[in-house]
């Protein structure tokens, strides 16, 4: 990698590194961005309103050329540590971004997310500070928001509801921006496997909850933006692949009614998607959807 490429800065250059307490164990906030400028400065926005003092929050960009270098530059008194650089997707970034954690507790969130509300952190420390060495992961709620930023789904269940349940080939698994990994998970399990596109942090959490069963808190911790690779329509084909691997390599076995109705619904929303105009095939799948939440 070309050092010239690369530019980095963030708080610690300028104060120093924030440290952990027995009160207050440091969070550290992991966000990759590239070329999402606008989006960012709602995730700026809520970080700077958290009445939890005890932060880190690194981020990793992909070099972007939208203004999002000036944007962090002029917000170093919230972000620690960030750096600008290319990468080779998300996954690369989070790892590349692993290395500079100096918190008990990472957590991955978005750009364009916003924590719940102001004292999100502050409750989630309350919890962290005598979860570990029991728990590895601890996880909520989140609430999934349209790109006009209003309510269209809650997302968190219990993990004794979610243990065993499925969701097409996958083990029902916590939405990620929701899960708290308690630092020593990177150690013992690894980063996050680069091969993978799309579900590499699926993976992850089969290595870690499906090992050591994460503690379930009943609030919300993240508003996330609908949308992402894993549920892009042109996305579908790649990832039913990749979890039909990490499901092979983690020895986790879907039922066969399960892999034939994920087969033929991947490939027929993937033809449809293909070959109808893109207004008629929105309107189908939107109605499927509000037929399959009244069904839940």
């Amino acid at each position: 990698m070309d050092t010239l490429l690369r530019e980095v800065g963030g708080r610690e250059f300028h104060k120093g590194v924030k440290q952990s307490t027995k009160e207050q164990p440091l969070i550290t906030i992991i966000t990759s961005t590239f070329n999402a400028a606008s989006d960012l400065l709602w995730t700026i926005d809520s970080i700077r309103s958290q009445t939890y003092p005890n932060i880190q929050w690194i981020i990793a960009d992909g070099g972007s050329s939208d203004g999002t270098v000036d944007i962090l530059k002029k917000n170093e008194d919230i972000i620690d540590y960030w750096f600008s650089e290319p990468d080779k997707g998300i996954y690369d970034a989070w790892n590349k971004a692993l290395k500079y954690v100096k918190g008990e507790w990472v957590q991955f969130i978005g750009a364009a997310d916003e924590y719940y509300d102001n004292r999100v952190l502050e409750r989630v420390s309350s919890v962290l500070v005598c979860a570990f060495p029991q728990y590895e992961m601890v996880y909520g709620k989140v609430q999934i928001i349209s790109e006009d930023r209003l309510p269209i789904e809650e997302s968190g269940t219990p993990w004794k509801k979610m243990k065993g349940s499925w969701q097409g080939i996958r083990p029902m698994l916590p939405v990620h921006p929701e899960v708290f990994h308690h630092h020593s998970v990177f150690t013992k399990y690894g980063g996050f496997n680069t091969q993978y596109r799309i579900a590499a942090d699926t993976d992850l959490m089969y290595r870690t909850m499906y090992k050591n069963d994460p503690l379930y808190i009943d609030f919300f911790i993240d508003k996330m933006v609908v949308g992402g690779v894993s549920t892009d329509p042109k996305g579908l084909v790649r990832s039913y692949k990749e979890l039909k691997e990490i499901n092979k390599n983690n020895n986790i076995r879907p039922s066969l009614r399960n892999e034939v109705i994920t087969f033929i619904r991947v490939y027929v929303k993937t033809f449809l998607y293909h070959y109808m105009p893109l207004c008629v095939f929105h309107k189908i799948f939107s109605y499927y959807k509000k037929i399959k939440k009244k069904k839940m």
